[in-house]
């Protein structure tokens, strides 16, 4: 198996792109990225958009080899619309456009299967599907709340296996925070899982007490499964301080020998918070 994380916010952008190669098969996550439309009342600068557009192409160069995609939700962190004829001749999973949806992404949603159709693309439903490869399968969860609060709607988590090994992807669902993300993953017992971590960098509007709930599922997971690797980013890595959240983790880890990573680290990549340190920029005059 190799996993990639192509896009993530450790690398400069909001995203969780993934790339997983199994058995021969090439399956993408997510191939979407975005900015963030205002972080410390200013706008993207021109170090994020370049780099933006830099990562754009580069899941568009993976996505036109992939054989297998799956979007988790539709937020545009997290798929493209305008490359809706990059996906004809793929095996499109999407999560359910009609149910376990708020209004927003609903919308969204429908403007996207428009394109699909135009495009000749069919696509199945993601929810609760089991794909059988040579050598491995493919475990798509049940709708999974984003963070919190309902009014985000649902998303999906993935779990790849090849052999003896499992990767895991669970984007949005900000820790976990949830039981039913936390069910999920111990069902399938990862070696590497990517997760987004709860949005630390938003303090008491995200919750002060979801915050520890979502530590306390992390404490649980480390301890429990012990993954190879835990690649914590995407919401938790738009915080500067996001290590000092995270030391009861880092410590858990150090006794269980689980790695943690960022998704930069996890792929043999330059760390480059940019969205983070957006301020530092400007008051530098970068």
């Amino acid at each position: 198996m190799r996993v990639e994380v192509l896009a993530s916010e450790s690398l400069g952008v909001r995203s969780m792109a993934v790339e997983v190669e199994v058995c021969g098969t090439r399956i993408l996550i997510d191939p979407g990225a975005a900015l963030g439309p205002k972080r410390y009342g200013l706008p993207p600068d021109e170090v994020e958009l370049a780099r933006l557009s830099e990562l754009r192409a580069l899941i568009r160069e993976r996505l036109r080899l992939a054989g297998i995609v799956i979007i988790t939700h539709y937020h545009f962190d997290h798929y493209t619309p305008d490359w809706a004829e990059d996906l004809r001749g793929k095996r499109v999973f999407l999560k359910d456009p009609a149910r376990n949806i708020n209004r927003n992404q609903a919308r969204r949603a429908g403007e996207f299967l428009e394109r699909l159709s135009r495009a000749g693309v069919r696509w199945e439903v993601a929810e609760g599907r089991r794909l059988r490869l040579s050598g491995g399968e493919i475990v798509i969860s049940g709708p999974l709340w984003h963070g919190p609060e309902a009014r985000f709607g649902c998303v999906v988590a993935v779990s790849v296996r090849e052999g003896e090994t499992t990767f895991l992807h669970s984007s949005d669902v900000s820790g976990p925070v949830r039981e039913e993300a936390l069910e999920f993953i111990f069902s399938q017992r990862p070696d590497i899982l990517f997760l987004d971590g709860p949005s630390t960098y938003l303090g008491p509007r995200f919750g002060l007490e979801a915050l520890e709930v979502a530590r306390r599922n992390l404490l649980r997971l480390i301890g429990e499964i012990s993954p190879e690797s835990l690649i914590l980013d995407h919401h938790l890595l738009r915080d500067l301080s996001w290590s000092r959240w995270a030391e009861p983790l880092l410590e858990a880890a150090e006794g269980r020998r689980v790695r943690i990573l960022s998704g930069a680290e996890f792929s043999g990549k330059p760390l480059l918070l940019l969205e983070a340190e957006r301020h530092l920029r400007r008051r530098a005059g970068i």
